[in-house]
């Protein structure tokens, strides 16, 4: 799930669904995302408000929970954020009893009228039992990476399956592909993306 708020949207609404039998209470944060040295931060947001920030859900009912951007600023290229829904602990657990806390981390993205598509250059360095794969995006909005592989002279030598996460905007992201064979030239990465499946040339970082 992803939410998406094009200019001059400022305003969304997430619904809560319990489909338990008992009642239960969630907490809903907000945080700026953004990325460091390659991986994923957790920053406190500022201008995004959500409201309420602690919703009870009756057995099998819901609840709304509104977003707001406060802000006055305009949005320039893309901003990211992090939703965190998480299950709070019944109130009436008994001690040295473990609760199953399930959370929910929800990408929230408002963008510019100007926001330029995501234009992401890649890098492969050797890392200890595999590859690091290095994405940098200097478009303003983000791209999702999922099903990597990097072949070398045309032979594969690596891939790994499933999400491997986001490179947002203007920003910097690495994922590790274990791979046993050696690599020299002629590196390609292919993959999938929201926009559909692609493929670009590498430069082979040894070492």
């Amino acid at each position: 799930m992803i939410i998406e708020l094009p200019a001059p949207m400022a305003t969304s609404s997430l619904r809560l669904w319990n489909e338990a039998s008992k009642p239960i209470n969630v907490q809903v944060r907000i945080f700026r995302w953004v990325q460091k040295d390659g991986t994923d931060a957790l920053l406190p947001a500022e201008g995004v408000v959500i409201s309420p920030p602690i919703a009870a859900l009756a057995p099998n009912g819901q609840n709304l929970v509104r977003i707001v951007r406060t802000s006055k600023q305009p949005v320039i290229g893309e901003e990211s954020y992090r939703l965190l829904v998480d299950e709070l602990p019944p109130p009436n657990r008994q001690a040295a009893t473990v609760a199953m806390v399930v959370r929910h981390s929800i990408p929230l993205f408002f963008h510019g009228q100007q926001a330029t598509p995501a234009s992401v250059t890649w890098s492969v360095n050797t890392a200890p039992g595999g590859y690091r794969i290095t994405a940098i995006n200097k478009g303003h909005k983000r791209m999702k990476v999922f099903n990597l592989t990097m072949t070398g002279d045309g032979k594969q030598i690596a891939r790994r399956d499933g999400l491997l996460g986001y490179v947002l905007g203007g920003s910097t992201a690495s994922w590790i592909l274990p791979s046993s064979q050696g690599a020299k030239s002629s590196i390609m990465i292919y993959g999938e993306s929201e926009a559909g499946k692609f493929n670009a040339k590498a430069e082979f970082k040894p070492g």
